[in-house]
């Protein structure tokens, strides 16, 4: 039995899907990020332990929701949803780190609280 693929949507319209989505899960840790600051201010009674399982859970949620979707947006714009889901995956774990550390460099520059409260 063969198989017949689906074709695949235009270009303009995966890159445009894609971008979109990518913005979207950008905008989504930084506004879960910012929601969850009072977590890292550690002097308000809360510990370290308390915080870091937060961020846990955040960081992994978002990364298996990105792979997901990944998938999902993936199968549905041209079948290759494994590409996606890598593709979106890696994309947020990269802005991730990019988020942090220019947060660290920017609370070290007296612009402490944006989206993590740090100690320099």
């Amino acid at each position: 039995m063969v198989r017949r693929r689906r074709p695949a949507r235009a270009f303009g319209v995966q890159l445009v899907v894609a971008l979109a989505w990518l913005v979207v899960l950008a905008a989504s840790y930084l506004a879960l990020m910012r929601a969850t600051l009072d977590y890292s201010r550690l002097e308000t009674g809360r510990t370290a332990s308390d915080r870091d399982e937060i961020y846990l859970v955040m960081h992994m949620g978002l990364l298996a929701t990105a792979l997901v979707l990944g998938f999902i947006v993936g199968k549905w714009l041209n079948g290759m949803g494994t590409a996606y889901a890598t593709l979106f995956a890696t994309f947020l774990a990269v802005f991730m780190v990019v988020a942090q550390l220019g947060s660290y460099e920017l609370a070290c520059a007296g612009h402490n609280g944006l989206i993590r409260h740090w100690v320099c």
